[in-house]
């Protein structure tokens, strides 16, 4: 696994940089859709959470090695912070601490794999 993830790390930073950038988009379309996304189980959410924002923080991890690991969690933290805050402003979504709870833990995870296996 960690060959993997060094082999990405080596790849152009083009490649890399785009790959961040598909995975925001996809973050800020699913968090930005007027109605919320279809949910198998309750809380099922929090998942998508969890999952979009350790991947947003460790692509980023991937996409920009020089930035400090604080800036790129204080950064993908604040993207979470603006998607719920914009949820709050539309008419069938609503904002949530636990969402927060979950793009949180999210980010440290993704920050913790980048630091294990980028650097």
């Amino acid at each position: 696994m960690t060959n993997l993830f060094k082999r990405l790390a080596q790849l152009p930073f083009w490649i890399r940089a785009s790959i961040f950038i598909v995975v925001s988009l996809v973050l800020l379309d699913a968090g930005l859709r007027p109605q919320p996304i279809p949910q198998v189980f309750e809380q099922e959410d929090k998942i998508h959470h969890l999952v979009g924002f350790m991947v947003l923080s460790f692509t980023c991890v991937l996409a920009f090695p020089r930035i400090r690991l604080r800036w790129v969690a204080l950064s993908c933290l604040t993207v979470g912070i603006a998607i719920e805050a914009a949820q709050e402003l539309m008419p069938l979504r609503t904002a949530s601490p636990y969402d927060m709870l979950a793009n949180s833990a999210g980010v440290l995870l993704g920050a913790m794999m980048a630091l294990r296996w980028l650097r």
